[in-house]
């Protein structure tokens, strides 16, 4: 999907790959929200393609950095939670994803509907590829007669179907 055109340099990055095959149609986004960036206009072009997205009904996933920390109670957490529940969004990752001497803090998140998707499992996945931990979002996807019952897995920025 072409996003481009939503995106601002240090506001907010956005790519998006959609996936149609019975019974998977998701929209699976990836962002980025640089630490200097405006979180004003981050949230603001996040609605405006949220509300592009649900034109049409879509099952959403969206991922990324964007440089909020959810361990702890601060306005931006609870303006991103605000936003989204409004899509029925909600943030999963209840564990830091960036570990350093100093400080440990959850700003890499996945958010999906958990409402359609209930039956799923999220975990840290240790690469050492990053100075951030990568999240592992299994989903677990029922069966549909000309789709084999299986799962798909999506990380960071990432999935891979099985």
């Amino acid at each position: 999907m072409d996003l481009n055109s939503h995106c601002k340099e240090q506001d907010i990055a956005i790519c998006a790959i959609r996936v149609v095959h019975s019974p998977l149609n998701f929209c699976i986004l990836s962002i980025y929200r640089s630490p200097t960036g405006n979180f004003d206009t981050f949230i603001k072009k996040l609605e405006e393609i949220l509300n592009l997205l649900f034109l049409n009904p879509v099952n959403l996933v969206i991922c990324g950095d964007c440089n909020v920390n959810f361990m702890t109670d601060n306005t931006k957490k609870y303006q991103i939670i605000s936003l989204l529940k409004t899509y029925n969004l909600d943030y999963i990752v209840n564990f830091p994803t960036r570990i350093n001497a100093y400080t440990e803090t959850t700003i890499d998140n996945i958010y999906p509907d958990i409402s359609k998707n209930e039956n799923f499992i999220i975990e840290p996945y240790y690469n050492g590829l990053s100075d951030h931990d990568t999240q592992m979002h299994t989903l677990y996807i029922p069966s549909h007669k000309s789709f084999k019952p299986g799962l798909a897995r999506t990380g960071r920025s990432t999935m891979t179907p099985l």
